[in-house]
């Protein structure tokens, strides 16, 4: 099966909807994820939504990111004191975000998942307390034609893969997997063999590249330009679950000073290439 690309909405921040659909089409990705605010704020009703996709020959995939519905969230000063990522996007504003806006940007954009995470969350929240909470929310998505993943996140109450894999256990629901990070899986120590031993359990995928030199600068980079062995990490994964769409998320400033069509199409090149490398088998070796 060819893989289908996906771009994150993250790797063209600068990009309203409109331009987001226009650079992904133009770049030749199948798929996108949206931010609910790209659909909400500008008051799009669902045929100007729907038909900007059909034009493009695009399809939403995910809804990323829900946290408002977790456990352990931060408080009003904490969140206010965080601020804003390098690009200007103000994070502030995911915690805003309610369940009822996924629900009504799904009606607009016929997006097929929720991404939830515990961004900036307690870590010390129980994890039956969070796996309890994410039960709850892809029973009631499910109800809206919806699945949900859970994006694992170093110094969370959801670290790392083998945690996620927990909760999704614990939760028992069908329509709720992990969603697999390349960069959270090396940064929270996980390796190729971990991508392997969960990959069934994989709903959605992001990836993204990073040198072990400057592995918490907020900026990711491309795939190929890091020190990551992507192709490890993602070839069991394909394999065990080729359905799922290769997505991309590259947080970076570099990414942002350029047009959405130039961030869109460099994001492109970069996902087609580790595709053709895990696909010609040459994957040789872990995650360093």
């Amino acid at each position: 099966m060819d893989a289908e690309l996906e771009l994150c909405w993250g790797t063209v921040m600068q990009a309203g909807f409109a331009d987001l659909v226009d650079a992904a089409g133009a770049a030749g990705f199948q798929a996108i994820t949206v931010n609910p605010d790209q659909v909400l704020s500008p008051g799009f009703a669902a045929s100007e939504v729907r038909a900007r996709l059909a034009d493009a020959g695009l399809r939403v995939s995910n809804l990323d990111a829900l946290v408002s519905v977790l456990p352990g969230l931060p408080s009003a000063e904490f969140i206010e004191s965080y601020g804003t990522y390098g690009t200007g996007v103000d994070i502030r504003r995911g915690f805003e975000l309610t369940e009822d806006d996924f629900y009504r940007a799904a009606e607009l954009t016929g997006a097929e998942s929720i991404n939830l995470v515990h961004f900036l969350c307690d870590p010390a929240t129980p994890l039956e307390a969070i796996a309890d909470a994410a039960g709850g929310l892809a029973r009631r998505a499910s109800a809206h034609g919806l699945r949900a993943v859970f994006e694992f996140l170093p110094d969370t109450g959801v670290p790392d893969i083998a945690t996620a894999a927990r909760l999704v256990r614990m939760a028992d629901e069908p329509n709720l997997a992990i969603m697999l990070d390349t960069r959270h899986l090396a940064r929270s120590g996980g390796t190729a063999g971990d991508a392997a031993q969960y990959a069934a359990l994989v709903g959605a995928t992001q990836v993204s590249d990073l040198r072990w030199a400057t592995r918490d600068a907020p900026d990711r980079l491309l795939p190929g330009d890091g020190d990551l062995a992507l192709e490890a990490m993602m070839a069991p994964v394909r394999a065990a679950v080729p359905h799922v769409a290769v997505g991309i998320e590259v947080f970076s400033t570099e990414l942002f000073a350029l047009s959405p069509r130039e961030a869109a199409l460099r994001a492109a090149v970069s996902l087609r290439g580790l595709v053709e490398r895990m696909d010609a088998g040459s994957h040789g070796g872990a995650a360093r």
